[in-house]
């Protein structure tokens, strides 16, 4: 739906097409008339791309990370293909099945604080087909919110829109306008020099439109022309410039504007290219078995080969575009560089010809090896003896430990016993 308001304001042409769905995370920046810049991100509620959210979303309930969630409900049944059917509305309990999913995935990513409680503000589409849905969805909308308030500020009332109507997006605006202006009002004032260095950002992405990475020295160079490098005295140290611009690097690598860590020489700058195009492919890959199955080994590694190979299949269309021409920073080996710095993936060196191979969780489909496990059996002649332990939120009715957290254990379990 957000794809479909252009500038904060009015709505796209030709909306009668069947978008298609969201694959992995598209982002799409937006700024206002009160020089607010919007960083939406369209999640894909499909449910492959579950573990991925985890990995990029961001820490929350934090100063460097305000935040305001639009819970998109339809009142219609999806079918397999993503699109409604309006042949059969959903009954209350699964609109409160819903709603009640993405609130706790929400409060799961969130500490436990007063100040900065991530907003939620809940949209229920087709108003025009449906002039009950708002009031089923009043109900259960209030249940959660009082189910909820020690995590996340639910706006008590729901917004209706109709995609079609131009006034009703509008309306949508407005209010997420006026939310975003009352969170930023209660930011700390280094919140302004980073939204300084993203503007600047913004203009050279402008000037650049077909390079989605740049090197360290060209992103210093940007905070350079900002308030920041007024901040720094024409005595201070060298080092000292350095680390502030690395704090800015950082605060903003949190909040999710660009994916930044010191150890590369590079940062992304498009995250809608990284997470949409590069990762969204290579995610799809879990639902086509056949191909898993011949690359992936019994223990779950493939090897760093055929990474290399899918993610340059995914950087084709790049290519076509014009992508490689102007940034010599997208390769795939640095994209698998980033991929394991991000905690996505582990590497190992397996027999003596040191061949690289790569674990990958996000990539698995967790279901269907569901159907093959079992728990070891114990003989009495083995010495071998087994043990677990049983992860739980202290508050299980409004959190979760969602999918992409075991993903990422296993990352660091196979770091730490490597």
């Amino acid at each position: 739906m957000l794809k479909k308001i252009d500038g904060g304001q009015r709505l796209i042409q030709g909306t009668t097409q069947l978008t298609q769905r969201t694959r992995g995370i598209e982002v799409h920046c937006l700024n206002n008339t009160k020089g607010i810049r919007w960083s939406m991100w369209d999640i894909g509620g499909h449910e492959e791309f579950h573990g991925f959210h985890y990995f990029m979303l961001p820490d929350l309930s934090d100063t460097s990370n305000p935040s305001l969630f639009l819970l998109v409900c339809s009142p219609y049944v999806l079918r397999d293909e993503g699109f409604p059917s309006k042949a059969k509305l959903k009954r209350p309990s699964e609109i409160h099945k819903e709603l009640e999913y993405w609130l706790r995935f929400i409060a799961s990513k969130s500490r436990n604080t007063i100040s900065f409680k991530p907003k939620v503000i809940v949209v229920l589409t087709h108003s025009d087909k449906d002039d009950g849905f708002v009031a089923r969805a009043q109900d259960i909308i209030t249940s959660l919110k009082n189910q909820f308030v020690e995590w996340v500020d639910v706006i008590s009332k729901p917004i209706a829109v109709d995609g079609f109507s131009t006034q009703s997006a509008s309306i949508l605006v407005s209010f997420i306008q006026a939310n975003i202006t009352d969170i930023l009002e209660k930011l700390p004032p280094v919140y302004k020099v980073c939204n300084e260095v993203q503007l600047a950002l913004k203009h050279w992405m402008t000037e650049n439109p077909k390079t989605p990475m740049m090197n360290w020295k060209t992103f210093s160079d940007l905070c350079q022309r900002t308030r920041l490098s007024g901040l720094v005295k024409v005595n201070v140290e060298e080092n000292m410039v350095a680390k502030r611009r690395k704090a800015v690097a950082t605060n903003m690598h949190n909040s999710g504007d660009i994916i930044y860590f010191e150890e590369l020489d590079f940062l992304v700058v498009n995250l809608d290219w990284f997470c949409h195009q590069v990762m969204g492919h290579l995610i799809k890959l879990s639902k086509d078995h056949a191909k898993l199955s011949s690359a992936i080994d019994s223990d779950g590694f493939t090897s760093r080969a055929y990474l290399e190979k899918v993610l340059d299949d995914s950087l084709k269309s790049s290519r076509d575009l014009g992508y490689h021409k102007s940034s010599s920073y997208i390769t795939v080996h640095n994209l698998v560089e980033l991929m394991l710095k991000l905690e996505l993936c582990f590497e190992r060196t397996i027999g003596f010809n040191n061949d690289c191979k790569l674990f990958i969780p996000t990539i698995l489909d967790i279901d269907q090896g569901l159907k093959s496990w079992n728990w070891l059996q114990h003989h009495p002649s083995s010495n071998s003896i087994y043990f677990g332990r049983r992860l739980q939120c202290d508050d299980q009715k409004c959190t979760f430990i969602p999918r992409g957290f075991f993903c990422q254990l296993q990352v660091s379990y196979f770091t730490i016993l490597n």
